[in-house]
């Protein structure tokens, strides 16, 4: 009996077999078809695979982050400046106030050099998991990006933000190598002797700072980079070089001992902890302003849970005393910014910075001294 169906119109080829398979019924599969099968079949495992591992993963994050912090570790806050500075006294508060106030061991250390490229390479480099917090500021994430070559870390992509800290004024200083009582008479002097004044640095910021007073009163002044403030201001005070722009902390103990003298502060504002000292605007400098900003960051991976439980602890830290009292004692003001904000001042500064350091290369600046 016949199905009556014309022998002409099913062939072996058109079912995809050939004449020789088509008595066969297990070689029915087209040879060639086998490795595209295969392919596929691999591709399908290692989906499955990716993702067994990233559920595995989510499982171990929430489990991790769930017990975090453990208090038998000590969180470590890592300041790229050296010790004594006004980021250090602040950092130290908030070590205390998070020790004291949640009983979870916090400290501080200190990694200074390479204008806080050193620091703030060795937190980048750190685990991801929320013991390592990077004290950072306006210098390590963007002033860097313009003023340095070949930084080897990216501000954006490498860190979160977890909250501002402080934002701050600093001050313009002579030692004794000079007499100078005022900004004026440094000018005055430097337009009197082209290239001969020096000043000391140890962070873009500081550096910067005097570039747009050289810009802004078309002088010209020699540049002496050094490792950490610290030692700018040792060598200021020693009389090794004659200026120095820096923040209240660093300067104090100079100022008791007599060997450095305050000329002028580089904000809208006077500094409530030098009153009587005027800034560079009311000194004749018109358009001169210059402010930076501090706030603690975490490495890039860092566990979201993990992340919102130190903000929660540095938020409630800032309210405590001893920032309160570390902030008032450098003429700091809080800097109350979340992740998000946070990122979008980073992003905002490094396109104001970059253009005015644009405009600057198109000025005479400092040329700078060995080190």
């Amino acid at each position: 009996m016949t199905l009556g169906i014309p022998r002409s119109g099913f062939t072996p080829a058109k079912l995809g077999v050939s004449r020789q398979s088509a008595s066969r019924p297990e070689s029915l599969i087209d040879a060639a078809a086998v490795p595209k099968l295969h392919r596929q079949f691999e591709t399908i495992s290692m989906t499955i695979s990716r993702l067994l591992l990233l559920t595995l993963l989510t499982i171990c994050t929430a489990a991790s982050a769930q017990g975090f912090p453990d208090k038998s570790k000590q969180l470590r806050i890592l300041v790229p400046f050296g010790a004594g500075s006004g980021n250090d006294v602040i950092a130290r508060a908030y070590a205390r106030a998070i020790s004291e106030e949640s009983g979870q061991p916090t400290i501080v250390e200190n990694k200074p050099g390479a204008e806080a490229v050193i620091g703030v390479e060795a937190a980048k480099s750190a685990a991801p998991d929320g013991y390592t917090i990077l004290f950072g500021n306006s210098s390590t994430h963007v002033l860097n990006v313009h003023m340095l070559q070949k930084l080897p870390y990216d501000p954006v992509a490498d860190f979160i933000p977890l909250s501002g800290v402080a934002s701050v004024a600093l001050v313009m200083n002579g030692g004794p190598s000079t007499k100078f009582r005022s900004v004026k008479e440094v000018v005055e002097a430097a337009r009197a002797n082209p290239g001969k004044l020096s000043y000391g640095s140890g962070t873009t910021s500081t550096r910067l700072a005097m570039e747009m007073l050289e810009h802004l009163a078309k002088v010209q002044l020699l540049s002496v980079p050094y490792k950490a403030m610290a030692q700018a201001a040792a060598a200021l005070s020693g009389g090794e070089i004659d200026l120095l722009v820096t923040d209240v902390s660093t300067a104090l103990p100079h100022y008791q001992a007599g060997r450095m003298r305050p000329l002028g502060t580089t904000g809208p504002k006077r500094l409530t902890a030098l009153p009587d000292v005027p800034t560079l605007r009311e000194q004749g400098i018109s358009q001169y302003e210059f402010t930076a900003w501090s706030a603690m960051f975490v490495p890039a991976r860092t566990p979201s849970p993990v992340v919102d439980k130190l903000r929660l602890l540095f938020q409630q830290a800032a309210q405590s005393k001893y920032v309160g009292d570390a902030l008032a004692l450098n003429s700091q003001e809080p800097f109350d910014m979340n992740t998000a904000q946070l990122n979008a001042r980073i992003r905002t500064d490094l396109d104001h910075w970059g253009k005015v350091l644009r405009d600057l290369k198109g000025t005479a600046i400092s040329p700078r001294s060995k080190e």
